[in-house]
């Protein structure tokens, strides 16, 4: 195989709401609400969140923003939202596991997906189609990572193939926004 990325791409850019099977909505809705309120949870009973928000002011990272931390009533900008949505959600390890590639998925990718959806007006079916889309590839590129290995290498999945989930979601939302533009 040599044209994994663009399929994946295509894959991202080319699904729709109306496509996605309505027990797949179904099973994202419940997992992104599994996931919000293990955030919520955890934004007031985490012992991490002390030094999350602490990292934050340290780094002058926790200026106001316009975008949703769950449980929080201030507002941060979309990358610090993302970032916090998605330490505060596994926190407390409460959030889903694919056992198959040994990571969570709703931590890298519902919090990017709200965050941009939010940043850019997007409709819930816009945010919904991304996380399905995020799980999709989030969940491929785990299994493709070879988890034993991974974890042998002292690297958790979760961590180490976040970026292209987050990327997908991204560019999920973008996509269907500016389309509509």
């Amino acid at each position: 195989m040599a044209n994994e990325t663009a399929t994946l791409a295509a894959y991202v850019a080319e699904l729709k709401f109306t496509d996605i099977p309505p027990e797949v909505l179904e099973r994202a809705k419940v997992l992104t609400l599994d996931f919000l309120g293990s955030t919520i949870r955890a934004r007031r009973d985490a012992e991490s969140t002390a030094s999350l928000l602490g990292m934050l002011e340290a780094l002058a990272l926790d200026g106001k923003g316009h975008s949703t931390v769950f449980g929080d009533d201030k507002t941060w900008t979309p990358a610090v939202a993302a970032l916090l949505n998605g330490a505060l959600g596994h926190s407390l390890d409460f959030d889903d596991t694919h056992a198959d590639s040994s990571l969570h998925p709703s931590a890298p990718v519902v919090p990017a997906a709200f965050a941009v959806g939010e940043m850019v007006g997007a409709s819930g079916r816009d945010v919904l189609t991304a996380i399905v889309a995020g799980y999709e590839v989030c969940c491929r590129l785990g299994n493709a990572l070879d988890p034993t290995s991974h974890y042998a290498k002292g690297f958790h999945p979760t961590a180490t193939a976040a970026k292209p989930h987050r990327a997908a979601v991204t560019f999920s939302i973008f996509s269907r926004v500016t389309l509509l533009q």
